[in-house]
């Protein structure tokens, strides 16, 4: 079949698709996301397809041999893992974005991951919709403690995260802190709606904290693998829940700091 018919094809498949809802797509209040594999199809053929019918709002993610779960499987998690496959494809595209500003014009920048701390158990006490209703409340507590030039993401499934340019390790662990406490609050109301009495779950987010290396050139996988590092061992601890990729450098700044507030009481005494 040649190009013109493919695109054709195509194109007459995604305009029936968008179509079928008519209105409700602009007054509903949910959505989903709808997957195509397009076998044959490369990327340049794709940037193609999209000059030749560019009103519609479609993306592409390059697909490679076992990528994707098998959709006729009957696995349950398959739109989720495609979802967040998506996403954190996009996302990291906007890590690239930042490190090559990054190296441009200097300065810091932060990636905090933050997750469920032992979400297994938690959805064994308060079941699939109870952890949902928790990651939607996490997800909220990062847009509520982001600004404008920050960009929120998906890493995976159930880790989220905010890439933060200009900001350094100390002010980003205090962001930490910051969403940590905004999580607690309202996470104990969805536990104890969602829990049974005495044995509702105390819900708590795990953060990870990783900064991009100065004067190297780190990649988004590099940043991305320290960001996880830090997760796994927040994940880990039994208390605070709070970690950053090599913790010693924070270590370091905080004895500077106590270091200059004791010097300043002892030139300031009298």
């Amino acid at each position: 079949m040649s190009n013109n018919a493919d695109f054709d094809a195509l194109a007459n498949e995604l305009r029936a698709l968008r179509q079928a809802d008519g209105a409700a797509s602009r007054s509903g209040t949910e959505s989903v996301l709808v997957a195509r594999l397009l076998p044959g199809f490369s990327v340049n053929r794709w940037r193609e397809f999209l000059r030749r019918y560019p009103t519609g709002r479609w993306c592409a993610l390059p697909a490679g041999p076992g990528l994707l779960p098998d959709m006729g499987g009957g696995t349950g998690n398959a739109p989720d893992h495609l979802a967040h496959l998506l996403m954190a494809e996009m996302f990291t595209v906007q890590i690239q974005r930042e490190l090559l500003r990054l190296s441009r014009t200097g300065g810091d920048l932060a990636l905090v991951e933050a997750g469920l701390y032992d979400r297994s158990n938690l959805e064994a006490k308060l079941g699939l919709q109870g952890v949902l209703a928790l990651e939607a409340h996490l997800v909220e507590c990062l847009r509520q403690c982001r600004e404008e030039c920050d960009t929120l993401g998906c890493t995976g499934v159930g880790r989220y995260a905010l890439l933060l340019p200009g900001v350094g390790v100390l002010r980003a662990r205090l962001m930490a802190e910051q969403i940590q406490k905004i999580f607690a609050v309202h996470a104990a109301e969805i536990t104890a709606a969602s829990g049974k009495g005495k044995h509702a779950a105390r819900a708590v987010c795990a953060i990870g904290i990783a900064c991009a290396d100065q004067g190297g050139r780190p990649t988004p996988e590099s940043l991305q693998g320290k960001a996880v590092q830090a997760i796994n061992e927040a994940l880990a601890q039994k208390h605070g829940h709070i970690s950053v990729a090599g913790g010693s450098a924070l270590e370091s700044r905080n004895t500077l700091v106590q270091s200059s507030e004791k010097r300043f009481l002892f030139f300031g005494g009298n």
